[in-house]
């Protein structure tokens, strides 16, 4: 497993690897995440990272985001966003993202399946191996959980990551409104909500929404999986026909069931 490391965020770089505590952001590029750096630096808190782990398949909005908020990051003085990126192989044949992955496999994300999420193989691996590579001892994680959401904070305690790990929106009593509050504040375009393009939770106006190039991605792996055991990406319907059925202004009814929630949510 190799993961990428953007040089901005490079121990040997702007970051003072001799301060006693690092403190990293682990960023969503969603809502909440957003909202907890723009508080942390308009209370001047010391941020030594900024991590974005991507999984390859995020919405063109999203890596729009993510790099006018690290341009104002380093425009305060605040280090410019690391993307890491997982490597990984299905068989012998390296990928590089989740759809890669998904289509080499023939299957699709596994909450697809109703069994876990693909956030810890995507998201947090890489994460953990980028801090790995730092050589830093003294870390606190930041995660932009917030305070309309404990019960995640209290799972993700349950797990030795082997770094000490901080929720500012929840130790700061931000729920969902003053999240969106705090990005209004600082000037910024609201990101709304970051996930893949063919998350498997998405709602039928978001998988309608997408632009009909992403929309075609996500039928390709769709077509390509195996669907023995559910109807497609929605689990309980295929995207397919959802989208079919839009184009002939047919009423859809579908079943859409998702009782596992995926861990790489981010408002």
């Amino acid at each position: 497993m190799e993961v990428e490391m953007n040089k901005s965020a490079d121990p040997a770089g702007p970051v003072d690897c001799r301060v006693s505590r690092h403190t990293v952001v682990s960023y969503g590029a969603g809502t909440n995440s957003t909202a907890m750096v723009c508080e942390m630096v308009r209370r001047n808190e010391p941020i030594a990272a900024v991590v974005f782990a991507d999984t390859g398949g995020e919405r063109p909005e999203t890596y729009a985001h993510v790099l006018e908020f690290s341009e104002r990051l380093t425009a305060r003085g605040y280090p410019a966003i690391t993307t890491v990126r997982q490597t990984t192989k299905v068989g012998d044949v390296p990928v590089t993202t989740l759809e890669a992955e998904c289509l080499q496999a023939r299957r699709l994300p596994g909450i697809a399946y109703g069994f876990g999420s693909c956030s810890e193989k995507w998201k947090q691996r890489p994460f953990r191996a980028w801090l790995k590579r730092t050589g830093w001892t003294d870390v606190t994680v930041c995660i932009g959980f917030d305070a309309d959401e404990p019960h995640r904070a209290e799972r993700g305690d349950e797990h030795d990551s082997g770094y000490a790990k901080r929720y500012p929106l929840i130790e700061l009593d931000m729920g969902r409104d003053e999240c969106i509050a705090a990005i209004d504040a600082a000037g910024l375009k609201r990101p709304g909500k970051s996930a893949c393009f063919f998350f498997p939770s998405s709602k039928a106006h978001e998988i309608l929404a997408l632009p009909k190039a992403l929309q075609d991605r996500a039928l390709a792996m769709e077509e390509n999986a195996d669907l023995t055991a559910i109807k497609g990406l929605g689990r309980g319907f295929a995207w397919r026909d959802l989208i079919r059925a839009d184009a002939a202004q047919c009423k859809f009814d579908f079943e859409q069931r998702m009782e596992t929630p995926c861990g790489c949510f981010d408002g």
